[in-house]
């Protein structure tokens, strides 16, 4: 019988770094945070020039912690956003990307990413259940599957989400629409997914978050 892992409400993920988040979540954070009257501040992670617009393209973020704590963290430890919107990272926790890395073929004219992923030791659980976690990665090569099958759910989930906005994004780079480069320092941002909406207006649908802007309308 194969041990899972089993999240204990520490909270302690709500305050070990940034939130990588993907463009739509900054924009959903962003709204429920002005929703819920919360601080908010993020920065843009990756992005890449479009020289048609002259505007660099954010294509991540990380949601920065506030007072040393995510501001939707609860002073129980809950999740104040759990039932309307949870980002895809923080439902892949403690399995998590250590490193994105994007590949743009401006020959080919697309643009995707391949990411690693791999355990925080900054979850109690994995720091308590390191001896099995060693022998299970020893003995099975689908180890995440098998120790954290919904974390692993959640992080593919990301991966194809990320892949599918880069694309669209490399559809409109093909048709002209725009024509991506290096990013460059001095140019303003634009967030890809406000980008993608306007060509591809059921987006939100496409990505299954549309019903998550009713919740809002509630709050």
């Amino acid at each position: 019988m194969y041990k899972r892992f089993k999240c204990i409400l520490c909270g302690e993920c709500c305050k070990a770094s940034p939130v990588s988040l993907l463009p739509y979540e900054e924009t959903i954070l962003r709204l429920l945070a002005g929703k819920l009257g919360l601080p908010y501040k993020s920065r843009i992670g990756y992005k890449v020039y479009d020289a048609r617009r002259r505007v660099n393209i954010a294509l991540s973020y990380a949601m920065e912690l506030i007072d040393g704590k995510c501001p939707f963290l609860t002073k129980k430890n809950l999740c104040l956003i759990n039932n309307i919107y949870k980002p895809l990272i923080c439902r892949s926790y403690p399995y998590v990307p250590k490193q994105v890395r994007y590949t743009i073929s401006t020959e080919l004219k697309i643009i995707f990413a391949v990411a690693d992923y791999g355990l925080s030791v900054k979850c109690p659980v994995i720091e308590k259940d390191k001896e099995y976690i060693s022998s299970l990665m020893r003995n099975t090569i689908n180890w995440p599957q098998i120790y954290l099958p919904n974390e692993y759910k959640a992080a593919r989930e990301m991966e194809e989400k990320r892949n599918l906005l880069l694309k669209l994004l490399s559809d409109l780079w093909r048709k002209g629409i725009v024509d991506l480069k290096e990013a460059k320092t001095n140019a303003s941002v634009i967030n890809l997914y406000d980008l993608l909406r306007v060509y591809y207006p059921n987006l939100p649908y496409i990505l299954g978050i549309d019903k998550i802007y009713g919740k809002m309308k509630n709050l």
